[in-house]
């Protein structure tokens, strides 16, 4: 029997490579004649870069750059002849930093990142937005690429949503010329515009630190900065679906260069031609660290859910936490949850690999996965 394994990460725990490793373990130990494909999967957050690279080689770049809040830490990218593939997760994600202060934060070192490859003759640019800390519309990488905003007294301001608080001006004038010839293919998983109740800072500044007073403050000042700029490029913002991705990281490249959005998930099973690997396979094992009613799936267990289904190929998910009802699983797919009962939060990331490598081997041995859809 084939099986194909295709795992997120675990956030906090266990990487998508790691994920592969222990479920490919628990089948081993329950079917040692199994033929396993490891897929381990990214859909735009940490592990993206890592996961295109396997799939179409290329140099990675590393250079030191501007962290979410000013710090200064290692980041890198990856260049495959003139194309390059920037992940935002590496400069400014929320696993880089333990601060939760949006309203600061800046996607400046994303911008480096992007400005180093633009100089390197790179003449298009993947970016991935997922996994961000930051919610200042883009104004850090717009900074990096030689944007200025400025006050009403022309005075320029730091590239942070507070900062954007007394924007009068932005000036694009000095804006690197490589940024505007540019194709961008950015990969953008949600379809939340930039404000409003639906808008980046309303539904994911919460989980990067923001509370009630915050979030209004920083819608507020987002729509005013966006209103700006669609003045003066004549390019619609606001209403954009997907516009609020990463707190609006894409909103100076929509304004000022040429983009074209697509969904990360879909972006890594193409490169990596999911397709093609998962002819011949009698079940999919994916899995990631929460699934819940108010959650649903993920980006990347709903994308490889979507392709499985074309497929014909039954899917088991594995989780570290399941709040999630058999009749609200879509048609096709189980839900597991791999922690034994007990234990703090803690302990169980802590035993992540371990877990996931018995829930697969009990699962299979106890409950036959697969063989029963």
């Amino acid at each position: 029997m084939k099986w194909m394994l295709c795992p997120d990460s675990f956030k906090g725990s266990l990487s998508a490579e790691q994920a592969a490793q222990a479920m490919a373990e628990g089948i081993r130990r329950a079917e040692p004649e199994a033929e396993i494909v490891r897929f381990p999967i990214a859909d735009g957050g940490e592990g993206t870069m890592q996961v295109l690279r396997r799939a179409g080689g290329g140099q990675e770049v590393r250079r030191q750059v501007t962290g979410p809040y000013g710090e200064l830490l290692p980041a890198s990218y990856l260049r495959v002849g003139k194309r390059a593939i920037v992940e935002l997760a590496q400069a400014s994600g929320l696993l880089v930093t333990g601060r939760r202060e949006p309203i600061l934060s800046t996607t400046y070192g994303t911008g480096m990142l992007l400005r180093d490859a633009l100089l390197h003759g790179a003449e298009e640019v993947c970016l991935t937005l997922g996994g961000s800390a930051t919610n200042d519309g883009g104004a850090g990488i717009a900074a990096a690429l030689g944007v200025r905003f400025l006050d009403a007294d022309g005075g320029e301001l730091p590239p942070t949503c507070e900062g954007l608080s007394r924007l009068a001006r932005i000036d694009a004038d000095g804006m690197l010329p490589q940024a505007r010839t540019c194709r961008f293919l950015i990969a953008c998983d949600v379809r939340n515009p930039l404000c409003g109740p639906e808008g980046a800072s309303a539904v994911y500044g919460p989980q990067k630190g923001a509370d009630a007073l915050m979030i209004a403050r920083m819608d507020a000042v987002l729509e005013h900065y966006a209103r700006l700029l669609e003045w003066q490029t004549g390019r619609e913002l606001l209403s954009l679906p997907g516009g609020g991705a990463a707190g609006g990281a894409a909103i100076p490249l929509l304004a000022f260069a040429q983009v074209t959005l697509c969904a990360g998930i879909d972006l890594v099973l193409d490169a990596l031609d999911f397709d093609a690997a998962a002819a011949g396979a009698a079940c999919i094992l994916t899995g990631e660290g929460r699934i819940d009613a108010q959650t649903k799936f993920g980006k990347a267990i709903a994308g490889v859910a979507a392709r499985a289904e074309k497929l014909g190929i039954p899917v088991a998910v594995f989780a570290g936490k399941v709040s999630l009802s058999p009749a609200e699983c879509p048609p096709g797919m189980r839900v597991y949850g791999i922690n034994p009962p007990g234990g703090t939060l803690a302990e169980q990331m802590a035993h992540a690999y371990e877990n996931l490598r018995e829930a697969v081997y009990r699962t299979i041995k106890e409950e036959s996965v697969c063989r029963r859809y």
